[in-house]
């Protein structure tokens, strides 16, 4: 058996049948696209609460630690800066008083 279109000839030993084109590849291709869309999402989802929810508590948090030599406009410098920077303002959201106000003396000395 022979297929001819135009100038070109396809024989059944070169031919492939519908069972033999490998969809699989493209499902799973598919499904990884999927996969990585919910992860991004997730993400997202997760900055936004992060955002949203502990700024308004950093702010009070940065504000409360009062450290006599610095003024109120260090203590806003120093909560952007944290807003800025997820991770710092996660390990100064973990550590007690007494930690948190050694932290703006250090950020204070850059």
């Amino acid at each position: 058996m022979a297929l001819v279109v135009g100038k070109n000839m396809l024989t059944r030993s070169f031919a492939r049948i519908f069972a033999d084109i490998d969809l699989d590849d493209e499902i799973f291709v598919n499904e990884q696209i999927k996969f990585v869309g919910e992860q991004l999402s997730k993400i997202a989802n997760a900055l936004e609460q992060f955002i949203e929810d502990k700024t308004p508590h950093l702010y009070g948090e940065v504000i409360l630690t009062e450290v006599e030599i610095f003024d109120d406009d260090f203590l806003c410098s120093a909560f952007d800066f944290l807003v800025g920077c997820k991770f710092e303002a996660k390990a100064f959201l973990a550590k007690n008083m007494k930690h948190r106000k050694i932290w703006p003396k250090k950020f204070s000395q850059g």
